[in-house]
């Protein structure tokens, strides 16, 4: 019996071997191969631009999606007219579109590692104009501050449309939220105040009054502190998320009126943004009017014990250049500031319409502990916004009014060189400070062309050959101009 199943058994093996080589180009079409592994993908995370379009008729703007792990362009999303501001949810992106004439503003979202998924959109009510920012919170619902009507419009992450419209102090340019906390906080430039609201009903609990002028806010990853930039009288003030009030600060020269942290070395400073450090438990502020970064405690504030632990400034670092923009490493070991050196008041209220006047080229490298600048890496004209990969390995840097110059090459130095602004991005390695660059010929083109070029005006436009000029470089279409970038997660 065990016999005759063997040889059944090698002769079924045998028909089925035949018939698989009879049917070879048949079944090759269905095997799909595998490949081995190769590198370390490492997590998935995305570096997004957010750019305008200057088309002189006007055009919409769009944002540019670069993947950490793999140094490479991975989605390019059209977006609607005039984005001004990028935010961020725990699962998407939402940018504010400003809108024109008569085109009303909209707010478009979509999944944040994603940039080929639908985007939503939604269109404001006609009763908000000039929206400026937006923040979410716990309840995963989007705030929208129009600071031209002075309210703050809701929009349900359930059924992605402003569901409430909340009225706020006068011209609000920032909110202060996140997953931590039940309560959002809208900064009030005109009104000098910050207006609370419960994200659990929607509804206004209090305004508490601040410093001149404030122009930006973050919330600590904890939620138990606001952090209000004033760039009126260049001072921050810190405000306690369960008590409401603004918090005294630790008397000493840096200390105004008690309650209010004096930034910057000079009357001047004009801080414009603050980045919470939730390594080092720290805010990072940028002081536009002078060439500084303050750094002040961000945790462990107790007004109750002996002696209380109120907030202080920890150190005012000269940095080589006017900053518009920090981040810092999650491993707690270096912060990056943007050296824009921008001339007139500079914020994010600003800096979508006047990133000519930042003429910068340098990203700033500070020692977190030894809290000094260490070095400075250059990058492309109007470097105004960076922000680092939650893995610490690179730093992404805008630079707004960078330029290719292309020489002639058909006979070289018969013809003059041609300049073309080329707003671009680079990407920083942290392990050696240095710019993952193109290396091009410098007998043909300036300099190494920067990691990656923002997207074209018009997305149709082809680059050409003029084979009179320059035989090798195809030269470049009118871009589009960055002025913000984020990293997501």
């Amino acid at each position: 019996m065990k016999a005759s199943f063997k040889t059944m058994w090698l002769l079924s093996l045998g028909i089925l071997v035949a018939l698989a080589a009879g049917c070879n180009d048949t079944l090759r079409q269905f095997i799909v191969p595998v490949p081995s592994p190769s590198g370390d993908p490492g997590t998935l995370a995305h570096a997004i631009t957010l750019s305008t379009n200057p088309l002189p008729a006007g055009g919409n703007g769009s944002d540019m999606h670069i993947d950490v792990s793999g140094d490479s362009s991975v989605g390019i999303v059209p977006l609607g007219l005039n984005p001004v501001f990028l935010g961020k949810t725990s699962n998407r992106v939402f940018i504010i579109n400003k809108g024109g004439p008569s085109i009303p503003p909209t707010v478009s979202a979509y999944i944040a590692l994603l940039p080929t998924s639908t985007v939503s959109t939604v269109t404001l009510p006609s009763t908000s104009s000039g929206p400026v920012a937006g923040a979410t919170s716990s309840s995963g619902n989007i705030y929208i501050a129009n600071s031209g009507s002075n309210n703050v419009d809701v929009i349900s992450s359930a059924v992605f449309a402003v569901t409430a419209t909340l009225p706020v102090g006068t011209e609000p340019v920032m909110i202060a939220g996140n997953g931590a906390n039940n309560k959002i906080y809208v900064v009030n430039h005109g009104s000098a105040n910050v207006t609370e609201i419960s994200t659990i009903d929607n509804t206004v609990v209090k305004n508490i009054a601040v410093g001149s002028q404030p122009i930006w806010a973050v919330m600590s990853t904890d939620g138990l502190f606001v952090f209000v930039v004033n760039q009126g009288d260049g001072t921050v003030s810190v405000i306690d998320t369960s008590l409401d009030i603004v918090l005294p600060c630790t008397p000493g020269p840096s200390c105004l009126g008690g309650n209010a942290i004096k930034v910057g070395t000079t009357a001047a400073s004009s801080p414009n943004f603050a980045f919470y450090d939730p390594k080092l438990k720290r805010v990072y502020v940028t002081n536009t009017g002078e060439q500084s970064i303050t750094v002040i405690k961000g945790n462990g504030f107790d007004l109750g014990s002996n002696p209380q632990v109120l907030p202080a400034k920890i150190a005012d670092i000269p940095v080589s250049g006017k900053p518009t923009s920090v981040t810092a490493l999650s491993d707690g070991t270096r912060a990056y500031a943007a050296l824009g050196n921008c001339t007139g008041v500079v914020n994010h209220l600003t800096l979508p319409t006047s990133t000519g006047n930042c003429l910068g080229n340098l990203v700033s490298v500070i020692d977190a502990v030894g809290l000094r600048e260490t070095t400075t890496i250059t990058v492309g004209v109007g470097a105004i916004s960076v922000d680092a990969s939650s893995d610490a390995s690179r730093v992404f840097a805008i630079s707004a009014n960078d330029i290719t110059t292309v020489r002639d090459d058909v006979v070289p130095g018969a013809l003059p060189d041609r300049t073309f602004p080329t707003p671009s991005i680079s990407i920083i390695r942290t392990t050696t400070n240095s710019v993952l660059a193109t290396p091009v010929d410098p007998s043909i083109v300036n300099r190494p062309l920067p990691t990656f070029h923002v997207p074209q005006q018009d997305p149709g436009c082809v680059p050409t050959i003029d084979p009179s000029f320059n035989s090798h470089v195809p030269l470049p279409c009118p871009l589009q101009t960055p002025f913000m970038v984020r990293t997501f997660p």
